[in-house]
C-alpha cells in the first residue's frame, strides 16, 4: 500500500491507514447500512445508493475533509474521517461490522488522529459527537485519549516551543 501509515497494535499485528478513495465507496455503503452501524448513527435511516454516492463523491472533493481506510491483515477494518478547516475538527469513525467489539475502534481512532495531525497542523481540537447510549464508541474514544465534555469528546494537540 503506497503511502500507508502503520502502527503496531496491541495484538502484535499491523494496522495500515491509507487515504480513502473511490474504491472504498461500496464497502462504506454496505457498512453504513448494516443494522449494527445504523443503530448507533444519528441518522438511522437506510441510505439509497444514489444518496450515498452523492455524499461520498462530495466528501472526496471537499478540501476540508480527510478520510482514511484502515486495514488489518489486508482486510478493511474501518474508516475514519476528519472535517473542518478552523481550529476545531470533527471526526467520525465507522468499523466494518465484521470487526466490531474486537478492540479495533480505539486503534483506528488513535492511528487516524496521529496521521491526520502529522499531515495537518497540530494546534487544533479534534471532537467527536457520540450518542449517549453508544457505550462502545464512548469507550473506544476514551481509550484513544479523548476526554468527555458533556456529550462531546475532544482531543487537544498543542505545539510547545523548544526551550
Amino acid at each position: 500500500m503506497d503511502g500507508a501509515y502503520q502502527s503496531e497494535s496491541l495484538m502484535s499485528n499491523i494496522i495500515n491507514l491509507t487515504k480513502a478513495g473511490i474504491t472504498d465507496i461500496n464497502d462504506i455503503f454496505e457498512w453504513r447500512n448494516h443494522p449494527d452501524i445504523r443503530k448507533n448513527s444519528f441518522n438511522q435511516e437506510l441510505l439509497s445508493w444514489e444518496e450515498h454516492e452523492k455524499w461520498f463523491m462530495a466528501k472526496l472533493k471537499d478540501p476540508d475533509t480527510t478520510a482514511y481506510m484502515a486495514y488489518y491483515e489486508e482486510k478493511k477494518v474501518g474508516t475514519i474521517r476528519f472535517e473542518g478547516k478552523e481550529s476545531v475538527i470533527k471526526t467520525s469513525v465507522m468499523l466494518n461490522p465484521d470487526f466490531l467489539s474486537k478492540g479495533f475502534g480505539s486503534k483506528v481512532i488513535k492511528l487516524g488522529v496521529e496521521k491526520f495531525v502529522m499531515e495537518k497542523k497540530p494546534d487544533m481540537r479534534i471532537i467527536a459527537e457520540i450518542k449517549k447510549d453508544n457505550v462502545t464508541s464512548i469507550k473506544a474514544f476514551g481509550k484513544a485519549g479523548y476526554k468527555e465534555s458533556h456529550v462531546t469528546f475532544f482531543y487537544d494537540f498543542k505545539v510547545l516551543p523548544n526551550e
